[in-house]
């Protein structure tokens, strides 16, 4: 199984937005946030990868992200999943994975630091924080078995830049 993760796109700034009164979860992409993560979609696209299922965290900047990936994946919607949402713990994350059925490919997307910790859990079976997502960023593991702590391999982790230049 191949899981792209994917950190979603640039949102409107935590401080200015609890200005208005409202829950973090709430907060929304900017529009130039919208606008390269439609691009770095776009590079998405050339890398050809078979995605069945997109997972997203409940909060909207996710969602929002979620639904720009969703036809460069050609996936129809995302599924929302609390287990991604900003304070889950990695470990329940995680067990979601385990528990999921196989696919070929699945998108998740989600938050730093969650994302990059899952990797390095992924990857190395332990986080120790090197392995950061800049917002847009993605990141394919590759499964020959099960999901699992230490049992994926990195096969590529890109930032927004490469991903926008690929749609050239």
């Amino acid at each position: 199984m191949d899981l792209l993760i994917i950190r979603h796109a640039a949102a409107q700034g935590r401080e200015e937005f609890a200005r208005e009164g409202l829950p973090d979860d709430q907060r929304p992409l900017t529009q130039r946030g919208i606008d390269r993560m439609k691009m770095a979609a776009r590079g998405l696209t050339t890398l050809a990868l078979p995605i069945e299922r997109l997972i997203a965290s409940p909060a909207i900047r996710a969602v929002q992200t979620a639904e720009i990936v969703a036809p460069a994946v050609e996936v129809r919607e995302s599924e929302p999943e609390g287990a991604f949402a900003p304070d889950a713990p990695v470990e329940g994350a995680i067990d979601w994975l385990r528990k999921q059925p196989r696919v070929d490919g699945m998108a998740v997307v989600g938050h730093e630091p969650n994302l990059g910790q899952i990797c390095e859990c992924l990857v190395s079976g332990r986080a120790n924080g090197n392995m950061p997502l800049k917002k847009g960023g993605m990141m394919l593991i590759r499964f020959d078995n099960a999901v699992g702590y230490g049992s994926g391999k990195l096969v590529w982790a890109l930032p927004p830049a490469v991903l926008r230049a690929l749609a050239d």
